[in-house]
């Protein structure tokens, strides 16, 4: 939380329960390498995580940054704040209607695709597009917020610019790419009550598993589960 929040406003807590579902993620890896070992050597194996390793190893890049420069603490842009270790234009921009990410992209490509000529004074010093990036992030704010996200698009998609809208969850819902990804499925307890959920992001030979009955209730299998290992 303290990584991800700034000066001002302290510590901000993600919108997604992020440790368990990253620590799920490693102990699904430590079960798949586990079952290869076994197939490969026969011998079983025990395999363990917490929240707390898996919440370490997610910062990784940032964290052995800091390990091998000094000991230094990142410094996040103070504008349109993004990735500490990024320089401008990373960030996200507010258009007339909507919000623009751009990624990484030279500065004097981007310049002259926005008419910007106020990035003159950048154009060719790369070094500036980190130690600036807060200045130069502010100029180009001030550029975007004067049309819409799709007047932006029609410039910077032609050019291979690294850019994209921000979408809603009914924005992402409604467009072709999710529609056409198939994400979405409705599941059925066995005491009939339906849940419309997604479905697995994984396609095993070009196929998503699609399955109809949803998680048991806790504890609803306790006494199947007891009588099959006779407790």
């Amino acid at each position: 939380m303290w990584l991800n929040g700034d000066e001002d406003q302290g510590p901000v807590p993600f919108g997604l329960a992020i440790a368990d579902m990253l620590a799920g993620a490693a102990a699904a890896q430590g079960i798949l390498a586990a079952l290869v070992r076994r197939g490969l050597t026969g011998t079983g194996s025990h395999v363990e995580t917490s929240l707390l390793e898996a919440l370490v190893d997610f910062q990784f890049e940032v964290l052995t940054t800091h390990l091998n420069d000094g000991r230094r603490l990142p410094r996040r842009s103070a504008f349109r704040s993004a990735h500490a270790y990024l320089s401008a234009p990373y960030g996200v921009y507010p258009a007339k209607d909507g919000y623009l990410a751009i990624a990484m992209t030279p500065i004097p490509k981007l310049a002259d695709l926005l008419a910007l000529e106020q990035l003159a004074p950048y154009r060719d010093q790369p070094s500036t597009w980190f130690t600036a990036r807060d200045e130069i992030k502010a100029i180009i704010a001030q550029k975007i917020a004067t049309k819409t996200v799709d007047d932006w698009l029609a410039i910077l998609e032609p050019a291979d610019i690294w850019c994209a809208k921000v979408l809603t969850w009914p924005e992402m819902m409604a467009s072709e790419g999710f529609q056409v990804l198939d994400m979405l499925q409705t599941v059925t307890r066995e005491d009939h009550v339906s849940i419309l959920t997604t479905r697995s992001p994984l396609r095993v030979d070009g196929v998503r598993a699609k399955v109809e009955r949803a998680a048991p209730r806790i504890g609803e299998h306790s006494a199947k589960i007891r009588e099959e290992f006779g407790l």
